[in-house]
């Protein structure tokens, strides 16, 4: 559907049924911090699948808890929802870390080429650390809308000499594949963190980040690189990747990965249409119910061209810069982003500004 499948109004009479998706309306100043940062709320909106589509129905939180019919699961989705969220490869997750995008690609849809031989990547790496970077996410496959694949070789070929350049740069190395053996390869170099836009689904991938002990991302992405803009559907995108992000990290856990090592990423862009792109912004603060950190990578995606005038990739900072903040605004802790030293210093800013009215 391409419509918005969402009515509002009263849901059935209390207790109404779990499950059910809790979004934390973000306000200025509310009494329940989003999991213990500056964002905050007092007000939630409970979302219900029927047979109509899905309803949603705003309420404080007392309600919440006084009419669900399993009280302990909504307590558990609020402590979800507002208990700070424990290190992360060793980082903090009290403010937003920052992930800075290296591409060792000839062919990523914003800086192919720029940094494919192994010294301009590791002096573009160090230079990303100085200008704010917690964490370098290192990227030898373009998964770009009808990017088309490589060998596992090719991919190693230019992912390692990066690794192991800037293993002493004072950040934490992340390895972007979605293959067991560059998985396991990568680590051994010194990746402390996988992240993986087919959500460990590859074959092996799974036990491949168990077996490495890294941190993982798992993102949610409908389709593949070569399909997932074709055409891609949703009844209701922000329960449906939220349904999908749940599953997956079950996943991880039953092969061996704890919680603690498990972040997610909704995919801005990957399989999504500019309406449900948008959706998901809006939608974010909901999956924080899912109990573990969550990234948020929109820098210069194509929506930001759609929303504007049709600005080429390295001319969207901007709008890159518009949608990091939404994000921070709903709690996200980590930002994926191609523009540092300037993401830094809007957060700096965003950031003050979420403190001055708590």
């Amino acid at each position: 559907m391409h419509g918005n499948p969402i009515s509002e109004g009263v849901l059935p009479a209390p207790p109404f049924a779990v499950p059910s998706w809790v979004r934390p309306v973000v306000s200025s100043g509310g009494s329940q911090p989003i999991v213990g940062g500056q964002a905050s709320f007092d007000f939630v909106d409970v979302v219900q699948a029927g047979a109509d589509g899905y309803r949603v129905c705003r309420m404080d939180i007392e309600h919440l808890l006084d009419t669900a019919d399993d009280r302990n699961i909504a307590v558990r989705i609020m402590d979800n929802l507002t208990q700070p969220r424990t290190e992360f490869a060793g980082l903090a997750m009290t403010a937003p870390a920052i992930m800075g995008i290296l591409n060792v690609t000839p062919d990523s849809f914003s800086d192919g080429g720029q940094h494919s031989a192994p010294p301009l990547a590791v002096a573009a790496g160090r230079a990303m650390v100085m200008k704010g970077a917690d964490i370098i996410d290192i990227g030898g496959e373009s998964t770009r809308p009808g990017a088309a694949p490589i060998t596992r070789n090719q991919e190693l070929a230019r992912v390692l000499p990066p690794l192991s350049g800037l293993k002493q740069c004072g950040a934490v190395l992340s390895i972007d594949t979605r293959h067991a053996e560059v998985m396991d390869r990568a680590a051994a170099a010194g990746a402390g963190i996988i992240n993986d836009i087919n959500g460990l689904g590859g074959e092996g991938a799974l036990q491949a980040a168990a077996r490495t002990g890294c941190h993982v991302v798992i993102m949610h992405m409908q389709g593949t690189p070569e399909t997932m803009q074709e055409d891609p559907q949703y009844d209701f995108a922000p329960v449906e990747i939220y349904r999908f992000l749940e599953s997956r990290i079950a996943a991880a856990m039953a092969a061996g990965i704890p919680r603690s090592k498990i972040s997610v990423d909704p995919g801005f862009g990957f399989g999504k249409t500019l309406h449900h792109n948008l959706q998901l912004v809006n939608w974010l603060a909901m999956l924080h119910g899912l109990g573990v950190p969550l990234l948020f990578g929109a820098s210069r995606k194509s929506s930001i061209a759609k929303l504007s005038s049709g600005e080429p990739a390295d001319q969207r900072l901007p709008g890159s810069l518009g949608l990091a903040m939404a994000a921070v605004r709903q709690g996200v802790q980590m930002l994926r982003v191609h523009d540092v030293g300037e993401t830094a210093q809007a957060l700096s800013v965003e950031l003050a500004l979420l403190e001055e009215v708590t």
